[in-house]
């Protein structure tokens, strides 16, 4: 159905042109927008389940370099530091994690570090030495914010 000049004035979002922010609109979008994410920030879903500052994202999903699917994961604080191919501290370098916090997909036993033998498997923001596994490996446990380990609400990994 063709829309005639008037149609056009009137309809600010016509193909080829952008929203046009400004005026009442705006305010109300970014009302609403705020009234998100202050419902998010407190909804129990989004509350810490696991321990310490971690959160659970249950509906979280993640593929590592292998093809290995992974639903869940918890999100937590920590040092930044070096991600390692094995859950060993002899192990090469893989990654590094440079922000906090950050997901973790799972979690197995490996060799002592500070005291724990817990690491957790996920991907550093950068990659170092060997670039096939794109970063994936494990950071150990005494490197997380956390009073448990392992996190509750995080599988063990199938592998371990």
């Amino acid at each position: 159905m063709p829309v005639g000049p008037r149609a056009r004035a009137r309809n600010r979002n016509t193909p080829g042109r952008g929203p046009t922010w400004g005026g009442p609109g705006l305010r109300t979008l970014l009302a609403g927008a705020v009234a998100c994410a202050a419902a998010l920030a407190v909804s129990p879903a989004s509350q810490a389940t696991a321990s310490a500052g971690c959160q659970t994202r249950a509906d979280a999903r993640h593929t590592d370099w292998t093809g290995m699917h992974f639903l869940g994961d918890v999100v937590c604080p920590h040092n930044t530091g070096s991600i390692r191919v094995q859950s060993t501290t002899d192990s090469s370098v893989n990654g590094q994690i440079a922000f906090s916090p950050s997901w973790f997909v799972c979690w197995k036993r490996g060799s002592p570090y500070q005291g724990g033998d817990i690491w957790y498997y996920t991907q550093g923001d950068t990659v170092s030495g060997g670039r096939t596994a794109k970063g994936w490996g494990y950071l150990p446990a005494a490197e997380l914010a956390s009073a448990t380990h392992p996190v509750p609400g995080l599988d063990q990994c199938t592998w371990s």
